[in-house]
């Protein structure tokens, strides 16, 4: 089995994913964006049809833990320019999954303060996931 159908599988047989997400120049890291290529296949994750791709994945929860060094939640400035979470969403959505959770620790790099407040409330998301 090659290392995209490893993967393929693992991901179809997983009925709750958890992705770290480091985010990095504005999305995701090359190694996270190859592994969304490798587990996004037509007539395995997603299909066409003549009204657009109809997603084939479902019952599956997402669950991602995003650090991002600046400040980049919404209503900040800076939030049009997150392209990690809207990234994932729209492939996850893409292969029918409805179930996405992010828990994002914003800010880490602002300072010692800063990074333990966000990753407090990080902690707190956390908690709460059921």
């Amino acid at each position: 089995m090659s290392l995209g159908a490893a993967d393929l599988e693992a991901f179809l047989a997983a009925d709750t994913v958890v992705i770290g997400v480091g985010f990095y120049n504005l999305g995701v890291a090359s190694h996270l964006k190859a592994w969304i290529d490798r587990i996004s296949v037509p007539g395995k994750t997603f299909r066409y049809s003549d009204s657009g791709p109809v997603g084939l994945v479902n019952g599956k929860r997402i669950i991602l833990a995003i650090a991002r060094g600046g400040r980049y939640e919404a209503g900040t400035p800076a939030a049009a320019l997150e392209h990690a979470e809207t990234h994932l969403r729209s492939g996850f959505a893409l292969m029918g999954v409805t179930e996405v959770q992010a828990i994002a620790a914003d800010g880490v790099a602002l300072g010692p303060d800063a990074r333990l407040a966000s990753i407090a409330a990080a902690e707190e998301r956390i908690a709460e996931l059921t």
